[in-house]
């Protein structure tokens, strides 16, 4: 067995597989080249696979040269990141993203303030409805002064939408982060898919077959359960914040029947409250319409006596 064929097998090992493909070029003229594409279990490797140059696409990673010595001796030198170690990791990336865009809003915002202060300047030199003297000596800077002006305002205007874009670029990723740290119903949703993930792992490997099927499945369901442990703690510790600050959160302690619950846009009155959710009335605004609301995704609640 050659040393490609023996690396191969030990990356299958760690439930990673690799495979060279060519591109396929959307645009005509453009040459295939050789891509390497890895798939199968890459949990905790992301930042390493972001930083040999690697490209994240439909679920997998692709490389413009073979990875797989590289990948084989991080897994077998540093393995792989915990997953407290990989949420910090994305939150970091994301701010830094943030920070960088700010940056290119504050350009842009200098740069089309700099043009309208010419634009200014050069308007200040011309007379109120002034027009241009045709044949005097002053036609050809007057023509001049109005190009300048029409290219000032052009870019002025073009620089003040690339600091609204990159603006709006930085809160969205704000906005990303305070739902990975705060948001109950975003944290909970992931909470929701681990433990799905969890259970679907652990009903395959009942079932399956063979002893590397059976490690590689060992593994992913000890990440998953990483992940299920990860989202769980922090939920709990979002609700214990609050409770902290006096803010109430939705549990079935807390909400009784007859309460007012508001979801999106509206209140209404929950006539039934169970272990997971509560079931409501009044949805979309039609009195016998229910809808089952779970707590995580409640934010707002009220007894009818305080309205």
């Amino acid at each position: 067995m050659n040393q490609q064929n023996l690396t191969s097998e030990s990356l299958n090992n760690f439930g990673v597989k690799i495979a060279e493909t060519m591109t396929t070029p959307s645009r005509a003229g453009k040459k295939p080249r050789p891509v390497w594409v890895v798939s199968g279990n890459t949990f905790g490797l992301e930042d390493f696979f972001y930083g040999i140059g690697g490209k994240k696409y439909r679920g997998a990673w692709s490389f413009f040269r073979d990875p797989s010595d590289e990948i084989l001796g991080e897994l077998n030198t540093n393995g792989r990141k915990g997953f407290v170690e990989q949420m910090q990791s994305i939150i970091d990336r994301k701010m830094a993203r943030a920070e960088k865009f700010e940056g290119y809003s504050e350009n842009a915002a200098a740069r089309s303030e700099s043009a309208f202060n010419k634009v200014q300047s050069i308007s200040s030199m011309i007379p109120p409805g002034q027009p241009i003297l045709v044949g005097h000596h002053s036609e050809r800077r007057h023509r001049r002064d109005l190009k300048r002006m029409d290219s000032g305002m052009r870019k002025g205007v073009e620089e003040s939408k690339k600091s609204e874009y990159y603006t709006d670029r930085a809160r969205s990723l704000g906005y990303d982060v305070d739902k990975m740290t705060s948001s109950r119903k975003y944290i909970n949703n992931r909470l929701k898919e681990a433990r799905k993930e969890l259970a679907s792992l652990k009903r395959w490997a009942e079932i399956s077959l063979g002893k590397d099927n059976q490690e590689d499945l060992a593994r992913r369901i000890a990440q998953a359960q990483e992940k299920t442990d990860f989202w769980k703690s922090r939920l709990s510790e979002i609700e214990a914040k609050r409770q902290e600050e006096g803010q109430p959160v939705a549990s079935p302690e807390t909400i009784k029947v007859g309460d007012l619950v508001y979801y999106i846009g509206s209140w209404m009155p929950v006539i039934r409250v169970n272990k997971k959710s509560v079931t409501v009335s009044h949805w979309m605004g039609i009195p016998h319409f229910k809808y089952i609301i779970e707590y995580a995704r409640i934010e707002k609640f009220k007894s009818p006596e305080k309205q």
